[in-house]
């Protein structure tokens, strides 16, 4: 068997899919809610979309995940640079929170400078399953606290300037993803060769590291 790259986190609708890659395509709520079929996918209402329309799309949510492809919940989470009150985000984040744990359902974060307040209600809701926070591009002291409390990280195409590489270097494998969110110009193997190059480890070691994160997470 050949090992896919795995991509944890597009918002590209029609990501490879010849069997070279794995993706998890983003439907966010209350902006695209389209339903990818035949295909994986995470659902969740991004700090960003919450409006007067959110309980429809809560509700909306709690029909969504019930379909065999949708694997996560997410993106979702708090974000400080977003004109949505905090108090609103974080009520909104915590329902997802709990539908999360009802559907028994990892968590996909969006997070801009709110790591404690996410961790706060994470704690706070008792929840045990695995999370990710996607798009990591903080420094290698927030990353090893997070990884330290069992949190996996995703990291972008942002890293291809070397900016993360301290983190690129030092993070296990073993909470470790990679994705390629909302860029159109990157493919996910690119991300793996550079990854792969920072860590001076083969890139099939990488992808078999990855592919053995994406079964125990996502349950595949």
């Amino acid at each position: 068997m050949q090992i896919p790259y795995i991509d944890i986190h597009t918002h590209q609708p029609n990501a490879i899919k010849d069997g070279s890659s794995l993706s998890i395509v983003n439907v966010a709520l209350n902006h695209n809610e389209t339903i990818i079929k035949g295909g994986d996918c995470s659902i969740g209402l991004h700090p960003w979309y919450i409006n007067n329309n959110t309980e429809k799309a809560l509700e909306l949510m709690r029909t969504m995940i019930q379909n065999a492809n949708v694997l996560a919940v997410g993106e979702s989470g708090l974000d400080k640079n977003s004109d949505v009150p905090f108090a609103e985000q974080q009520a909104v984040f915590n329902q997802q929170i709990l539908l999360a744990i009802a559907f028994q359902k990892p968590l996909i974060i969006h997070c801009v400078r709110a790591f404690q307040e996410i961790q706060a209600s994470l704690v706070k809701e008792k929840f045990r399953l695995p999370v990710i926070f996607h798009g990591y591009r903080k420094n290698w002291i927030l990353a090893k606290q997070l990884i330290d409390k069992g949190y996996y990280l995703s990291i972008g195409v942002h890293c291809l300037d070397g900016s993360q590489d301290q983190v690129v270097k030092n993070i296990p494998l073993a909470h470790l993803f990679l994705e390629t969110d909302t860029d159109t110009a990157t493919e996910i193997a690119s991300l793996y060769q550079y990854v792969a190059q920072v860590r001076s480890i083969p890139v099939e070691m990488l992808k078999q590291a990855l592919y053995h994160n994406y079964k125990i997470v996502l349950k595949k």
